[in-house]
């Protein structure tokens, strides 16, 4: 498909309202083309219609955009432009953000528990429900005049989660025929019981509705425009929560995936990651903002090293650069952006040639969409731990994937996985977890929040949890080697309950951490030190443990050590892996900075390592000299060769591993093991 080695997108959004004649009145597709052609971009998202729901063609179901009066093409204009200048076209179109259709249909609103339409409330944004048959019959409507319009090569839709929980009747009545439940008590929304069969319900249904709302979208896209791609965006995915309810039911509707993302560089490799591994078809797509820090600040342009960096970081992972902008009200665009991004994009493409093979990974990281909340309302949440014991793996060089809930028949691939306050897993989920470590696996769990999974894995009956918002997990002597500087006189704090559990001796156990209580509870009067709530009461529940299962190992602990960032908890959790993993030998090793990210591919004959610095973002230095080492099988390679310029690179095999020397790294480099 024609998205295959596609790797350099953009899209410029159109956010723009009619009611002032000059808005828009100074477009034009000659310049909006140039900007392209000089920023090296391949495929250019454009915009039929947007969250105003102004449309950007001569339509009949809806509203054309007032600029468009007397020059009723030229988007599709632009598109021509594009198309026959050998660029591929991705047309936008917003779903379920309509501002035009909802004011023009109230009855397809969301509707609120007070049965007000969200948009009477204020705002900007007009919400309509995608369980409303008149708006999804319009929607079908606009596809159908798109597909007559325009020549595209793809469609992106946008939007694709629940941004309020609807109370419509459509809503009300679909919920109890497919559950059997009356509606809920919706008074404390979005503040339910998460442990309300009812309300697990309500959430399973919404994400199911979306993923369905997204399929009949492609189904039709696809009916009308054949052989066109389809997009729906996956932002939320990563970038969202349990609310929103957009799980990986909307990626199954999509030929690859992709979103706009907005975190700093972890999230950015973390997501990155998850891309990579949920997509049908490679590349996945990274949306990133040209404009520092978001679309908001739209006079203000990342530096060339900043935006740089980013597009690097997607290249080292074999991902598709896609670069938002925004045009100005009147219609014209900054010409500066598209100077920069030519800079950039010019040192990217001698690279994409080698955006091959297979990424390869010991360790994983299980990132569960549904799972997105504390089902205990503990501020530790499983997105933030998944994304901290990332970090933590990326500092320490371990090569490793993100891994979602469709990913349970690949657990083998991994040496050690990391599961991080997971609330709820399936019966299916488990029997795979139990198989995994009995097979010789070993896994990094903290908390119990699922009590079915914890006495899965150790057997354990997970009880209440402490009255203390303060708490400490205080080494044994066994485990003080893990814990770095904690003793039981000087515990690890941590600013959450624990869960007091009992273990019945199941399967061997070694004891790595006991919980220990302040002298007095943190919302009492009476305390010990007025300023802080020190460790007091020393208790003989388990908080840490390492549990012998079958050929392999469960180590859990009751806080979630990934929660917090500091270096500290990082180190801890890296002393716990690496106790998981044993004396397993790494796929790639290095003596790079903790700032490094390696990230590495495997083909039929070769092996491909990126090297990413994740500090480079203000000015250009370089890194003082690293080793990197990567597992060969089969005798000596050929060659090491520096990319894209093919110089040889000295280098050593030993012990089964290439060896070579990054002399100095600025910002990135990439590396072929023939």
């Amino acid at each position: 498909m024609w998205y295959s080695n596609v790797y350099r997108r953009n899209l410029v959004d159109m956010h723009i309202e009619d009611w002032n004649p000059q808005f828009l009145s100074k477009f034009s597709a000659q310049t909006y083309y140039e900007n392209l052609a000089k920023a090296k971009i391949q495929a250019p998202m454009i915009y039929l219609q947007s969250h105003v729901g102004h449309c950007y063609w001569p339509t009949k179901t809806g509203h054309m955009h007032n600029a468009l009066r007397g020059r009723e093409n030229f988007i599709r204009a632009l598109i021509e432009k594009c198309r026959a200048n050998g660029m591929y076209a991705v047309g936008y179109y917003s779903l379920i953000y309509n501002s035009w259709a909802n004011d023009n249909h109230p009855e397809w609103g969301i509707i609120n528990a007070a049965g007000k339409n969200l948009r009477q409330r204020g705002g900007r944004h007009g919400l309509s429900c995608p369980n409303n048959p008149g708006y999804v019959e319009f929607t079908f409507r606009q596809i159908e005049e798109i597909a007559e319009y325009f020549n595209l090569d793809g469609m992106f839709y946008d939007m694709l989660f629940w941004p309020d929980l609807c109370h419509c009747q459509h809503c009300k009545k679909r919920f109890t025929e497919e559950t059997g439940c009356d509606w809920p008590d919706t008074s404390k929304w979005p503040a339910v019981d998460m442990r309300d069969p009812v309300w697990l319900a309500m959430f399973e249904r919404r994400r199911v509705w979306m993923g369905e709302f997204a399929q009949k979208v492609t189904d039709e896209t696809k009916r009308l425009m054949p052989g066109i791609t389809v997009e729906h965006n996956c932002a939320s995915l990563i970038a969202g929560n349990h609310l929103n309810c957009q799980t990986e039911l909307v990626n199954e509707a999509c030929d690859y995936v992709a979103g706009d993302l907005y975190g700093d560089l972890y999230n950015h490799s973390f997501a990155a990651k998850y891309y990579y591994g949920v997509t049908k078809n490679q590349p996945f797509e990274y949306m990133t903002c040209r404009c520092n820090a978001s679309l908001q600040q739209h006079t203000v342009t990342k530096t060339e090293e900043a935006l740089g960096l980013e597009i690097m970081l997607t290249a080292a992972h074999h991902g598709a650069s896609f670069v938002i902008d925004g045009i100005d009200p009147r219609g014209t665009m900054d010409g500066r952006v598209y100077d920069r991004l030519g800079k950039i994009f010019e040192r990217h493409i001698p690279y994409e040639r080698y955006f091959r093979g297979d990424m390869i990974a010991d360790a994983a990281v299980w990132y569960s969409t549904p799972n997105r909340y504390n089902a205990d309302g503990q501020p530790c949440d499983h997105k933030t731990c998944a994304v901290n014991a990332a970090r933590t793996l990326i500092e320490n060089h371990i090569p490793f994937r993100v891994i979602a809930d469709t990913a349970f028949e690949t657990l083998g691939n991994y040496k050690f996985i990391i599961v991080p306050q997971i609330n709820f897993t399936t019966e299916y989920q488990r029997e795979k977890l139990v198989e995994y470590v009995e097979s010789g696996g070993a896994i990094y769990m903290s908390g119990c929040c699922d009590a079915e999974l914890f006495a899965a894995l150790t057997g354990g009956e997970a009880g209440e949890l402490t009255k203390s918002t303060r708490t400490y997990l205080a080494p044994t002597k066994e485990g003080e080697a893990y814990f770095d500087e904690f003793n039981a006189a000087y515990p690890l704090p941590f600013e959450l309950r624990m869960p007091l559990v009992k273990f019945g001796g199941e399967y061997p156990r070694t004891d790595l951490a006991t919980i220990t209580l302040p002298y007095t509870d943190p919302a009492e009067q009476k305390f010990a030190s007025i300023h802080l709530n020190p460790p007091g009461i020393a208790t003989k529940y388990i908080g840490a443990a390492v549990f012998e299962r079958g050929k392999g190992k469960v180590i859990w602990s009751a806080a979630p050590l990934e929660f917090d960032s500091r270096i500290n908890f990082r180190r801890i959790l890296m002393n716990l892996c690496r106790l998981g993993m044993g004396d397993a030998e790494l796929s790639v090793k290095s003596t790079a900075s903790k700032k490094v990210e390696l990230v590495s591919f495997r083909t039929e004959d070769s092996v491909l390592v990126s090297a990413v610095d994740l500090e480079c973002t203000e000015e250009l230095l370089p890194r003082p000299a690293f080793d990197i080492s990567v597992k060969w099988e089969g005798g000596a390679p050929s060659e090491v060769l520096h990319l894209p310029d093919r110089r040889s690179v000295p280098f050593t095999c030993e012990d089964g591993y290439v060896k070579f020397t990054v002399f100095r790294l600025v910002m990135f480099d990439m590396f072929e093991i023939r």
